[in-house]
């Protein structure tokens, strides 16, 4: 069907008066006066111009393609219509998002007895910050008494062994007694060295010291018996389960030890964002309530969406000099996702956005002006601007240097719907009847103009 466009400019101001009424509630009572004031319409109960606003019988016009609308210079002028450039995407994405500090798994240290014992002191509380070396636990083991006894009868074994060999060298030496007697002396000095070596290893498994191992002679029965727990590394107490007068085996958990010298940064990402986060890419934690910035990059990202939540986690590890942070802090992460490929810029002002469906009005080139409706994927948003995603089977996306309205956005879509309805097709956006024409619209219907 050919159709003539000559838009007036008070039917214009009426669709834009349309757009106000979504965005501000306030000014409807104003701005429905504002367009009685231009039109005449409404004053005294007509009906407001619907098709007619498009019916131009003096202008020949030629057949516009699907999708596009044009527009003469004077309502072009009416509605202040101003159009940009499409710009490529050169600037990082900056993704604003929450985290917490947490503990490092991969550096927990669990502190277990390696035997069978009966807790008799408990010499750290939960919380506590200790070093290599710092008493934890006061220990009561039969276990540990057998195997110092072991150790005791294999040094002696070891010590007598020793002596003959040394008393017999020389002989041997001096053909005073047979080689083969020396040879098997030494074989017995050997096997008594390797059984005292095994029975120290087994003490120090256990976590005996060197010092304590040398005082193990000077210790009685029930002396043998006990032993001081020490730790192993240096963090702070994040888990306390012994209890002094219980027993625990070698596989019980009796305390853990979280490292303070840094923390990892748990943080979440939408799932609309999901995507955009990589491992590498560049981060900055902020603790607010010390004004402190760190630096980091994305270290680990979860490989499933939190069903509840709707979003995917990440992790990074800082620093944590003079052990200032501690776990459970919250904090705020700023993300740096690098330009894509493909993907362009424009202003926030120049999208539409109708029943969750993003477009744009492309500038045709020619004379006359002509603007093609054209449907977009957002990859990201702001106030100001919109990132639009490279060209997909479904969305052709922007090219660099393309032109696309800027104000008068909404107009355009008014004016792509009126054109459905002359030609007698069904609209793909809100709808518009005669009734509903200056009521208010909901604002979640419209995202721009």
């Amino acid at each position: 069907m050919k159709i003539a466009w000559k838009l007036p400019a008070f039917a214009l101001t009426a669709a834009a008066v349309v757009g106000w009424l979504a965005v501000d509630q306030e000014n409807r009572t104003r701005a429905l006066s504002v367009w009685r004031q231009i039109s005449g319409a409404g004053m005294h109960g007509e009906p407001l111009p619907r098709k007619d606003w498009l019916a131009s019988p003096d202008r020949t016009a030629s057949p516009l393609p699907p999708g596009v609308v044009e527009v003469t210079e004077s309502p072009a002028a009416a509605i202040g219509l101003k159009t940009t450039t499409v710009k490529i995407q050169t600037e990082p994405v900056i993704l604003r998002l929450t985290g917490v500090t947490d503990y490092d798994p991969a550096t927990l240290t669990v502190v277990r007895s390696m035997f069978d014992s009966r807790i008799d002191k408990v010499l750290v509380d939960f919380g506590a910050v200790v070093a290599v070396g710092d008493p934890l636990l006061e220990l009561f083991s039969t276990d540990l008494a057998q195997a110092k006894s072991d150790y005791e009868t294999a040094r002696s074994q070891w010590t007598r062994d020793k002596k003959v060999l040394d008393y017999k060298a020389p002989l041997a030496k001096s053909e005073t007694i047979p080689r083969k007697e020396l040879i098997e002396i030494e074989n017995d000095e050997s096997k008594s060295r390797l059984q005292m070596k095994l029975a120290k290893d087994k003490l120090l498994v256990y976590g005996l010291t060197e010092t304590e191992i040398a005082g193990i002679q000077n210790e009685d029965g029930v002396q043998k018996a006990r032993l001081i727990l020490r730790s192993q590394a240096d963090g702070i107490v994040l888990k306390r389960t012994a209890v002094p007068g219980n027993y625990y085996d070698a596989k019980d958990e009796l305390m853990e030890i979280a490292p303070l010298d840094h923390l990892w940064v748990r943080g979440s990402v939408s799932e609309l964002d999901a995507d955009k986060v990589e491992i590498g890419q560049t981060i900055r934690v902020i603790f607010p309530y010390s004004d402190q910035t760190i630096s980091a990059e994305v270290r680990g990202i979860d490989k499933a969406i939190d069903p509840e939540t709707r979003s995917a986690r990440f992790r990074t590890s800082i620093p944590n000099p003079g052990r200032r942070f501690k776990a459970g802090m919250f904090v705020r992460v700023l993300l740096e996702v690098p330009p894509r490929p493909g993907e362009t810029v424009i202003p926030r002002e120049s999208m539409v956005s109708i029943d969750r469906v993003d477009f744009v009005f492309v500038q045709q080139p020619g004379p006359e002006r002509r603007f093609e409706r054209r449907n977009i994927l957002v990859s990201k948003e702001t106030s100001d601007w919109v990132i639009v995603a490279r060209e997909t089977s479904e969305h052709p996306g922007l090219v660099v240097g393309e032109t696309v309205a800027v104000n008068g956005s909404l107009i355009l879509e008014q004016m792509y719907e009126d054109r459905l309805i002359v030609e007698g097709k069904t609209s793909t956006a809100r709808p518009r009847d005669d009734e509903s024409f200056g009521k208010p619209q909901k604002a979640s219907t419209l995202k721009s103009h």
